[in-house]
């Protein structure tokens, strides 16, 4: 992808720790006029961006507050979500207002609060931070790819209902990532006894290792970030490694019996 050199200024959701940190870091240190939200200031006093806001995207007000402070951006960047590893019959209601208030609304919320100034002024980009999840399900994984599913397809009718206001629309889909997102995700904890699905549970887990190592990092994961912030023009979907087009890629190769089969054979 080629790039623009002009600085821009960019709004990042869920920057406390993680990806949406080090994109933050990153883009304010190549120039941008970036602002990264948190849920608390006092979460991430050390924040290295141009400003910091307070931003809750599961809460509406929340939402609108922040951007009469902001004003027009340049480019949302959409990361703040929240990870879930659960069974489906046993997920709360709980839990699915949360995942589905943070994953899918809150992205909803943000583009809708930052789309009518870049439609008014002819240019903007959304980038959202989607999954491998969002285009395959795997085991205890179900209601957390559903909402990645769900983010998919929002987005890439969203890329053509925006296309001729030019504004860009893409999806970041990540594989594994080490870091704090997968461990402070909703759902069971992974020394509960599941009764009578244990042993699906313990054959989801050798599934999970199989498939999800090598992790990529935070850095390499927010360096193609970046580069869809800068770049001239994005694809509407950005797989972030080598290893998560494969994933992709596999499950749309195989018939739904053929995956169904390799997974008992991981």
């Amino acid at each position: 992808m080629s790039k623009v050199t002009a600085p821009r200024r960019v709004l990042v959701t869920g920057c406390s720790s993680g990806i949406g940190r080090a994109v933050v870091e990153s883009l304010t240190a190549r120039g941008h006029d970036v602002v990264g939200t948190v849920r608390s200031r006092a979460g991430a006093p050390d924040l290295a961006a141009g400003t910091v806001e307070e931003l809750d995207v599961t809460d509406p007000a929340s939402v609108e507050r922040l951007v009469e402070r902001v004003g027009p951006v340049d480019v949302l960047v959409n990361n703040a979500g929240v990870g879930m590893r659960s069974l489906i019959e046993l997920a709360t209601d709980d839990e699915l207002r949360l995942l589905w208030e943070t994953n899918v609304l809150g992205a909803v919320r943000m583009l809708r609060a930052v789309l009518p100034a870049m439609r008014e002024r002819g240019s903007g980009r959304i980038v959202t931070v989607s999954s491998v999840a969002g285009r395959r399900s795997m085991p205890m994984t179900g209601h957390y790819a559903a909402s990645k599913h769900a983010v998919e397809a929002i987005h890439e009718a969203l890329r053509w209902e925006v296309r001729e206001f030019g504004i860009d629309v893409a999806l970041v889909e990540p594989g594994a990532v080490s870091s704090d997102f997968g461990r402070n995700r909703l759902g069971a904890p992974n020394d509960q006894d599941f009764g009578p699905y244990q042993p699906v549970v313990d054959r989801a887990g050798v599934i999970s290792k199989a498939v999800n190592a090598p992790a990529e990092s935070v850095a390499a994961v927010a360096a193609v970030i970046v580069d869809a912030v800068e770049a001239e023009r994005v694809p509407l979907r950005i797989p972030t490694s080598a290893d998560a087009v494969s994933m992709i890629a596999d499950r749309t190769a195989r018939t739904d019996e053929e995956f169904e089969n390799w997974l008992f054979s991981v």
